[in-house]
C-alpha cells in the first residue's frame, strides 16, 4: 500500500542507525535490494515502512511487484530521503519490528543436522558473513553465543544478505548451555581452531573412505549431525574453558598465518555440508531408494 511517508516516520526511521533507538523501538533497519527482497519474499510480516526511489522502482522490477501484491506500506521517495535515512540504502530500506527471538529448545526440537554457532565475534561484517554461509550450506540455525555482535544492527543484517530472513538465529546464547543441549541430543561440538588436534582434510578422506570403501565411522564423522563453533576474530579461544568435544584445524598450504573467522566457517560448514549429502547418498544407493 503506497503512502506518502510524514516527517516524523523519516527522523525514527533515521534514529534506527543508533542501537539504543532500535532497543527502545524494537525495529531495524534492512539496507538495499537483497536485504529487501528475501525480506518481503520470506517475511513480509516483519515489514512497517518500505522507502525506495523512482529509480530503484524502475531497476528491480521484481521488487516493485512484491511491493504491489503485498500488503505492507511503502513510500516512493526522492533520494536525498533515502539517503538522511541509511548511507547504505542503495535506494531503497525497509523499517522493520525485531522478531523475538527462537529458543535453544525450539532450534532443538527436531534433532539438527547442522548447526553453525559464534563466541565473542565481535565484528558485524563476519557475523553477517557466517550467517549468509550457514545458509549456504543449509544449517538448520546459527547460534550467536554472548559477546557476539548485534544480530539486528543494520550492518550485520546487510552482511547476511538476505540469508538473515532464511534460518533461525538466536542471540546471546551460553556457550555451557550450547554443549549441554549438543551432548542431550548426540550432537558433536567442534571447534575451529588453528592448532585444533584434527586436520579437516584428515577427517574429509576418513568420511568419503567410510563412504566408498565402507570402512568403519570415524571418531569424528562429519557425515552425521554436526555444530561448529567459532571464536573471537583475535583470540580465538584463549582463556575460554573448553566444552567442546574436539577442535579441528583448516590446513593451510601457502604463507597465510591463519584465515579469517568468516572464511574458516565458509570453508567448514560448506564441506561438512557435502560429506553430509554424501553419505545421505550413498546410503539411498546402497538401499535401492
Amino acid at each position: 500500500m503506497e503512502k506518502p511517508p510524514s516527517r516524523a516516520q523519516v527522523e525514527r526511521a533515521r534514529k534506527l542507525s543508533h542501537a539504543e533507538s532500535r532497543k527502545r523501538f524494537l525495529q531495524t533497519l534492512v539496507e538495499g535490494p537483497q536485504g529487501v527482497r528475501e525480506l518481503l519474499r520470506w517475511h513480509p510480516e516483519m515489514v512497517r515502512d518500505v522507502y525506495i526511489t523512482a529509480s530503484a522502482l524502475q531497476r528491480h522490477g521484481d521488487i516493485a511487484e512484491l511491493l504491489e501484491a503485498g500488503e505492507v506500506f511503502w513510500h516512493r521517495t526522492e533520494a536525498e530521503t533515502v539517503a538522511h535515512i541509511s548511507a547504505d540504502a542503495q535506494g531503497m530500506v525497509a523499517v522493520i519490528d525485531i522478531p523475538t527471538p527462537p529458543s535453544l529448545a525450539d532450534a532443538m526440537h527436531e534433532t539438527p543436522q547442522l548447526i553453525v554457532a559464534t563466541l565473542d565475534v565481535q565484528d558485524p561484517g563476519n557475523v553477517g558473513t557466517i550467517i549468509r554461509s550457514a545458509d549456504a550450506a543449509g544449517a538448520d540455525c546459527v547460534i550467536l553465543g554472548k559477546g557476539s555482535a548485534e544480530i539486528w544492527s543494520p550492518k550485520t543484517v546487510r552482511s547476511t544478505a538476505g540469508s538473515l530472513f532464511h534460518l533461525p538465529v538466536l542471540p546471546q546464547i551460553d556457550i555451557s548451555v550450547l554443549a549441554a543441549a549438543c551432548r542431550e541430543h548426540h550432537i558433536p561440538l567442534l571447534a575451529a581452531d588453528g592448532y585444533g588436534e584434527w586436520d579437516l582434510a584428515a577427517l574429509a578422506a576418513l568420511a568419503n573412505e567410510a563412504n566408498i570403501l565402507g570402512t568403519p565411522a570415524p571418531e569424528i564423522d562429519l557425515r552425521g549431525p554436526v555444530t561448529w563453533l567459532f571464536g573471537n576474530e583475535a583470540r580465538g579461544f584463549a582463556g575460554v574453558e573448553p566444552v567442546w568435544d574436539a577442535s579441528v584445524s583448516i590446513p593451510l598450504y601457502g604463507h597465510a598465518e591463519s584465515l579469517n573467522v568468516a572464511m574458516s566457517a565458509a570453508i567448514l560448514t560448506s564441506t561438512t555440508a557435502m560429506l553430509q549429502r554424501s553419505g545421505s547418498a550413498v546410503e539411498q544407493e546402497a538401499t535401492g531408494r
